[in-house]
């Protein structure tokens, strides 16, 4: 990962996507280059809030050692590593693997926090975990959170302010927020019960307000979102430069109404992880809105502002990530009665259909179980492309390839009306897939398009689609694939290679071969 080590400025968003390790790296609490913060029972420092952490600096660790007894303090992150010594706030696990708990309910903030960040009241109530300088000219770089269980963070649950008072949490808060960084890695925690499992802003102030180059890997997130809200997720990631993998996925809070990932992202890489059911959709994949200027020419253009060739740059590379999107190699664990989804992925815009994705997503060596009744969900969705509410058809497309997509009912029960996509057209261009026959069905153009099937998408290569048996080509109960998907897959031209399987639960392997279908050979 990139940096100069003094702004948080970040190299290409190209070499990051291209150079960051498909490999799951392994958690190593040890102390660093730099200062060492144990924090813990016998250790240097008894309490979180006893660490100068607005001293920290490259090299510097945060070794926050296991106890029976959770850690009910916050912490905020307003210094900066380098690129070959970052500061790390690690987890030194228990005697049987377990992970430090820092649980916000009751949690405290540091009432020595220097960082300003208690100027802002709201912004207190937000995360347990913040990355926040108050400079308006200066973001927070090269920081690793591993290794840690940070749980309940949502409007449920009260803290203590810097002041001395009791307050609820905002609705929005996460158990780790990125108010604006570069360079993070967040890796092989387990992120419970919070509003947002990981919340990252990107606003277009300066260049101080974005966040770019993240890494989120081998983490556990689940039980998140607020009852009755679709405005909180598992993961909101606003930024440029993203890679998730090797994360699983479980379901969100009971009564939630957002999406397992949702993200207003520039280059993004969606790869090896596993999503299980209970969210309303597991990908939503939509427009920027805070940061446009930064993250499309025309946008920039329009802005009034002098166009600085060096920005020019860099908003030229963030659109050409902002219209390719990458999700390979992922499992994909639908089951209708766990949640109330109506489709499987979303790929265009929520809000303004003028700043919507536009581009393309590559979407292969995936497997997909999807067990719907109707009577739990009428019709279901492999993707919904573009914004419904739009007066033209999108413009998104999707590149389909090497997948495995099983759909059956849940049970005995009669399955719900397979649709590949809604009523706003758009583009699925497929090669070879296995996909169960059921979304060919008489019937599916008036239960999926309202019997217009001008709103259908358009799709391409059809007979490159396959049935083999029937029945299905995964054990449904590991999905690993079985017999009739071996030997199907097709040579294609990606950047982004499959070379890695996700392995139950939150581990790796390599993949010897692609000449299978799905995500694991």
């Amino acid at each position: 990962m990139t940096g100069d080590g003094s702004t948080g400025a970040t190299g290409s968003l190209r070499d990051f996507l291209e150079t960051t390790p498909a490999t799951l790296s392994q958690s190593t609490c040890v102390p660093g280059s730099g200062t060492d913060y144990p924090v813990g029972p016998g250790q240097s420092y008894a309490s979180i809030s006893d660490v100068p952490w607005g001293e920290l600096g490259p090299g510097d660790t945060v070794r926050i050692h296991y106890r029976s007894e959770p850690y009910r303090e916050k912490i905020v992150i307003s210094t900066s590593g380098s690129e070959d010594d970052p500061i790390r706030i690690c987890g030194v696990a228990g005697p049987d693997g377990e992970r430090p708990i820092l649980d916000g309910d009751g949690a405290v903030n540091d009432p020595d926090d220097s960082s300003g960040y208690g100027t802002y009241g709201p912004m207190e109530g937000l995360a347990m975990v913040m990355l926040y300088n108050r400079d308006h000219e200066t973001k927070v770089h090269n920081v690793v959170i591993e290794g840690l269980h940070i749980r309940n963070a949502k409007n449920t649950f009260n803290y203590t302010r810097m002041d001395g008072s009791t307050d609820s949490y905002e609705g929005g808060a996460a158990c780790i927020r990125i108010q604006a960084a570069d360079n993070v890695v967040i890796r092989n925690n387990e992120l419970e019960n919070c509003a947002n499992g990981i919340f990252t802003m990107s606003q277009g102030y300066n260049e101080a307000h974005l966040t770019r180059n993240l890494l989120i890997e081998g983490n556990y997130l689940h039980g998140h979102g607020q009852n009755e809200s679709y405005y909180e997720h598992g993961l909101y990631v606003q930024a440029i430069g993203v890679i998730y993998q090797y994360n699983r996925f479980g379901a969100n809070a009971p009564g939630s109404g957002g999406a397992t990932l949702k993200e207003r992202a520039a280059g993004s890489i969606i790869r090896y992880n596993w999503f299980d059911s209970g969210s309303v959709r597991s990908l939503d994949l939509v427009e920027v809105e805070d940061a446009a200027a930064w993250y499309i020419e025309e946008e920039y253009r329009n802005s009034g502002e002098p166009i600085d060739p060096e920005r020019l740059e860099k908003v030229r590379e963030a659109e050409a990530g902002y219209r390719k999107t990458y999700v390979y190699g992922n499992f994909f664990n639908h089951v209708g009665s766990q949640t109330s989804a109506g489709d499987l992925v979303h790929y265009g815009s929520d809000n303004d259909p003028a700043l919507s994705r536009a581009g393309t997503l590559y979407f292969y060596n995936n497997t997909i179980s999807i067990r719907q009744n109707r009577s739990d969900a009428w019709r279901f969705r492999l993707f919904y492309l573009g914004n419904r509410n739009a007066t033209s058809p999108s413009m998104e497309v999707v590149e389909m390839f090497n997948n495995i997509v099983h759909f059956t009912g849940e049970s005995s029960g009669t399955p719900s009306y397979f649709c590949l996509s809604d009523t706003n057209k758009g583009t699925i261009n497929f090669g070879s897939n296995w996909m169960t026959g059921s979304w060919n069905a008489s019937d599916i153009v008036a239960n999926c398009y309202y019997g217009n099937e001008s709103d259908a998408p358009i799709l391409n290569g059809v007979e490159n689609l396959m049935d083999v048996s029937g029945t299905a080509p995964i054990d449904q109960a590991t999905l690993e694939p079985l017999a009739p998907v071996v030997g199907m897959a097709q040579e294609v031209s990606v950047p982004f290679k499959v070379t890695r399987q996700y392995q139950r639960h939150l581990k790796s392997a390599p993949r010897s071969s692609v000449n299978s279908l799905g995500a694991m050979e």
